[in-house]
């Protein structure tokens, strides 16, 4: 894992590619300002797999959020060199990695680490091991903020090597045992969610899924089943 920015500016000579900047989300991004109690207090925020800085953009757009400090880790190199969002002075600290690489440490720096549609994008032992680590090391008091389709959306590459290639279906049963705190899902089904540390004590019952037979249709009879509400832009707390 390499650092390309710090205190918002490059430390490292800014790489010009062929291939562009890219990483755009599907998710109900608003439902990181559920995961705090108090949106004027000092937030901060790790954005995993940033993209084109959609969540950035964001926290920083909206006045009682502009002052929340946001880091950015992603995968694909020309994300991170995007002159144009440094410039925009979006994101403190970028950085050139994989989220297997994120340690202890780190974790534990952040009062919101996001996974916004990445989890889908690994393989089923990296997406559970994914999980299991930033449960574990991320602090007591913190809020992790995930959201990913709850179907098989099949989608490849769009430039050669960008990690964009869906490899896993996470149905709503594979996220319900966790216990989120907060749920949202869209009309496109995809669902996002707040966890908090307990959520660890479930893990086991994390169990996404290859099957790509599971169907956009597929996977709202599975929401209906577990009777869950899904008014479009609207965040729900689960019962305690």
């Amino acid at each position: 894992m390499r650092q390309i920015v710090k205190d918002y500016g490059a430390i490292v000579p800014l790489k010009t590619f062929t291939l562009m900047p890219d990483g755009g989300s599907l998710a109900d991004k608003n439902i990181i300002f559920n995961s705090v109690t108090d949106v004027s207090a000092p937030i901060s925020v790790l954005d995993i797999g940033f993209g084109v800085g959609g969540m950035g953009h964001l926290i920083k757009g909206h006045s009682q959020t502009a002052h929340w400090n946001i880091d950015g880790l992603d995968a694909w190199e020309p994300n991170c060199h995007n002159q144009a969002l440094i410039s925009q002075r979006v994101y403190r600290n970028v950085w050139h990695g994989l989220v297997q690489q994120l340690d202890e440490a780190q974790l534990r720096q952040y009062d919101v680490i996001c996974l916004m549609d990445v989890i889908e994008h690994l393989d089923v032992p990296t997406a559970k091991a994914v999980l299991t680590k930033v449960l574990t090391h991320m602090r007591e008091d913190a809020r992790f903020v995930m959201s990913t389709p709850l179907w098989f959306f099949p989608q490849d590459e769009i430039q050669s090597g960008d990690f964009e290639k869906h490899l896993i279906c996470v149905p709503a049963t594979a996220v319900l045992g966790l216990l989120p705190l907060i749920y949202s899902i869209t009309p496109m089904l995809i669902g996002n969610f707040v966890f908090g540390k307990k959520s660890l004590d479930t893990i086991s019952l994390f169990q996404p899924v290859e099957d790509q037979s599971i169907t956009f249709d597929k996977g709202w009879a599975i929401v209906r089943a577990l009777r869950l509400p899904h008014e479009p832009g609207v965040a729900y707390s689960l019962p305690a």
